[in-house]
């Protein structure tokens, strides 16, 4: 199966390029102007594997942006970087960016991280032919929807579940409490960050062995989440 792209950039000659480029190597390749709703509109279409994000940085379009992208997918988006500035970087990180793509572009290091940023969301964690992430003592089983920790069923809410599959399923990166609340609880729009954090809690004291001492779910200083990569073979 052909893994898809897609390319926001209100740059036609760069969309251009970077679609003809990614189309010759085989990808699936879907591009908008920096619209908020033409983004998305793609995204929900077509499921992309990588989003690439060509948008100036920082302002507040390049959030806009990428608060609508995170609020329905988590899957890798790349920024393109015209300025090498530190601290375009760091904006770009903390507004959900996974990594980035240099000006000019070197076409097989782009390739190569395209590549390696996918397998990376794919193939980080163990997951076999049930569908089923396993790790030390924990095993997510995504179809059946059910958590066994060291043996014994956890009985998790809708909402534990879909923060624990969703975090198991992208070990060490770190998701602010903002994002998840939007990915979890985008439908409803009820309570307020505070409900992130409540349930957080709530399964850690399901699968946690010492929930003072998490082993699985670490909380990440002034950002928020992230599931132990060390815990992945």
């Amino acid at each position: 199966m052909r893994e898809k792209i897609i390319i926001v950039s209100d740059n036609e000659g760069l969309r251009i390029f970077l679609v003809q480029l990614l189309l010759d190597r085989g990808f699936d390749v879907y591009s908008c102007p920096v619209q908020s709703q033409s983004a998305v509109v793609l995204i929900r279409t077509h499921y992309p594997d990588l989003i690439i994000l060509d948008i100036p940085m920082p302002s507040s379009a390049s959030s806009d942006v990428c608060a609508e992208i995170r609020r329905i997918s988590d899957k890798p988006v790349l920024f393109m970087d015209h300025y090498n500035d530190d601290n375009m970087k760091i904006f770009g990180l903390n507004a959900g960016g996974d990594g980035f793509i240099n000006i000019p572009v070197h076409n097989e290091l782009l390739i190569t991280q395209i590549k390696a940023q996918i397998r990376r969301y794919t193939g980080a964690f163990a997951v076999n032919r049930r569908n089923v992430l396993l790790f030390p003592g924990l095993e997510v089983d995504l179809n059946a929807r059910t958590v066994m920790i060291h043996g014994h069923e956890a009985v998790l809410s809708a909402k534990e579940f879909q923060l624990l599959a969703l975090l198991a399923k992208n070990p060490n990166r770190v998701f602010h409490t903002e994002t998840l609340y939007n990915l979890i609880w985008s439908e409803t729009k009820l309570g307020d960050l505070r409900t992130v954090m409540v349930h957080i809690y709530s399964l850690r004291q399901k699968i946690e062995k010492n929930p003072h001492h998490p082993l699985y779910i670490h909380t990440v200083r002034g950002s928020g989440y992230k599931f132990n990569g060390k815990l992945v073979q």
